[in-house]
């Protein structure tokens, strides 16, 4: 697949934020390369994603690319705030999400379309088509040049581990690195572990923990050779 030179993810929405930014139960990251710009989830309302993406510098109406990972409100609920930012890229969504979702984003007038096969959407950007959790869900995978693949989560409720594993079967490159939330805030510290044992063997090495993430992740990922890096919305990481 191509690659990109560089990626700057910006955190829009998290459960936790800068003083200058707001800050809710839910995820939108601001995803850019030399070759594009895309939203990945949308946070749990307009107002918040609206706001901190202002304060941020991120024009919504730039956009290349929109991602739903899944239908959960805490990720779909600043769908407005794109319809009225006059966004006209198109809104991926994974096959299996409900009809609501995908009317609810047509009534906005946004462009919607369902994904069932994944593949490089952008150069260098990989859409990993959905994996069952409940509920269904995809997620992004991004090559970039030198170092291998960024994965990009949602939830991760299929496991942070089974999404990478597929970006490695389904790309063939090899992954260092993986942002987003990981679905790991409530598992039995053994359960943590394991997945952390799984990201590693997988070759990861940088994870940026948030969301549903949980503070053990954050506390045991260096035991596994993972260095993981605490940030929260109004952050700019440079990967």
């Amino acid at each position: 697949m191509n690659s990109v030179n560089r990626l700057r993810v910006g955190i829009l929405v998290d459960g936790k934020a800068r003083a200058n930014l707001r800050a809710d139960y839910g995820l939108s990251l601001y995803l850019e390369s030399e070759r594009w710009r895309v939203l990945f989830d949308t946070g749990p309302s307009d107002a918040l994603l609206e706001f901190n993406a202002s304060a941020m510098g991120v024009n919504l109406s730039r956009l290349d690319l929109v991602l739903i990972s899944h239908e959960h409100f805490d990720h779909t609920g600043g769908l407005p705030a794109l319809a009225r930012a006059g966004v006209r890229a198109p809104v991926l969504i994974p096959a299996g999400a409900s009809w609501r979702l995908e009317r609810a984003i047509e009534d906005l007038g946004l462009p919607v379309r369902k994904v069932i096969a994944g593949g490089e959407v952008l150069p260098g950007a990989f859409l990993l088509s959905r994996q069952y959790g409940p509920p269904y869900e995809q997620a992004l995978a991004v090559n970039l040049g030198g170092k291998g693949l960024v994965t990009v989560h949602g939830c991760s409720h299929p496991g942070p581990s089974r999404i990478v594993a597929k970006a490695l079967n389904d790309t063939g490159v090899k992954p260092f690195a993986v942002v987003g939330g990981l679905h790991l805030a409530w598992s039995p510290p053994e359960s943590a572990q394991t997945e952390l044992k799984a990201l590693a063997s997988l070759s990861i090495r940088t994870m940026i923990p948030l969301h549903c993430s949980g503070e053990l992740v954050l506390k045991e990922a260096r035991r596994f050779g993972i260095e993981a890096k605490e940030a929260v919305a109004g952050d700019w990481l440079e990967l």
